[in-house]
């Protein structure tokens, strides 16, 4: 029933569109309802905060290299030379291959440009990802001691670091970026969860129009557990890591999303401390290749 509409007597063949006119101006029927009007009810865009191009670089370098070179948290079953795990998604896919980030409802790929960033460990295995995958569609920056605190500052120097074989096209604003993150002193799920949020914020106003923000943790030790051949804590990643990076990918509305955790296949791949050996890098970097060859 119409709330207000005035009482009209007229012919409906003859008056449709007077009748449409009232119905509209009363709101008792919206533009969009009405077909055949063209009416454009928009779409939605990519946030387009406008950032500052990856420009500049500081040569961070130290003497610290095993805190830079940590393993990652493999929780879940990886069998020794196994497959990724993909990180806080499980489930598999009605035939049965492991679901991408996509399925998790973000945005899918493929990507023009996507941007790694993180520690020094990245430069030991980005030579055999880089052969594996398209390297014009990938580029990297590293910060030797690139802690997870200085990068939650947006005035930090890492983020002018000099992009690492850049990408032909969008070099200065990648659609997707992939950050890798540690820390010696953060120790809650509160710190590092803080932290991971403010890095976000500073990705997005860096970049315009990034399209995935991807968490990657370091390198793991086989299924996550200690090796006996190396007794650094740091070939684990604590659960309350994983824990951080879950809540705040489940927390972006789909713009963060948990990467793969990427185990060693065996402990022999560690050198000493969390440096790999060459076997190790190269195995290492074919398993990221792998992975973002499935989910490009």
């Amino acid at each position: 029933m119409l709330e207000s509409a005035p009482s009209i007597s007229l012919s409906y063949a003859a008056n449709a569109g007077l009748l449409l006119l009232v119905l509209l101006i009363n709101g008792c029927v919206s533009a969009t309802s009405v077909p055949g009007l063209g009416v454009d009810t928009g779409e939605e865009r990519p946030q387009t905060i406008s950032g500052g191009a990856n420009t500049g670089g500081v040569g961070a370098e130290g003497t610290d290299a095993s805190p830079a070179v940590t393993t990652g948290d493999g929780g879940d079953t990886q069998a020794e030379g196994g497959a990724v795990d993909i990180g806080s998604v499980t489930n598999s896919n009605a035939d049965g291959r492991p679901p991408s980030p996509a399925d998790a409802g973000s945005v899918a790929g493929p990507f023009a440009c996507s941007e790694m960033m993180g520690l020094w460990v990245m430069s030991q295995w980005w030579g055999a990802f880089e052969k594996g995958v398209n390297n014009a569609a990938w580029q990297y920056i590293f910060v030797h001691h690139g802690y997870l605190e200085t990068w939650a500052d947006p005035t930090s120097a890492y983020w002018t670091t000099k992009v690492i074989s850049p990408c032909p096209a969008g070099a200065d604003h990648p659609d997707r970026v992939i950050f890798l993150p540690f820390s010696l002193t953060l120790k809650t799920l509160e710190e590092w969860q803080g932290n991971l949020s403010k890095v976000v914020d500073a990705i997005k106003t860096r970049f315009a129009g990034v399209r995935r923000i991807e968490f990657i943790t370091t390198i793991r030790s086989p299924q996550n557990q200690r090796c006996p051949n190396d007794n650094d804590p740091n070939i684990v990643v604590p659960t309350y890591v994983d824990d951080a990076i879950k809540n705040v990918a489940e927390q972006s509305g789909g713009l963060v999303t948990v990467g793969p955790k990427i185990e060693v296949a065996d402990c022999k791949w560690w050198v000493g401390g969390t440096d790999l050996t060459g076997e190790g890098n190269t195995g290492v970097g074919q398993r990221y290749a792998d992975y973002y060859k499935a989910n490009p």
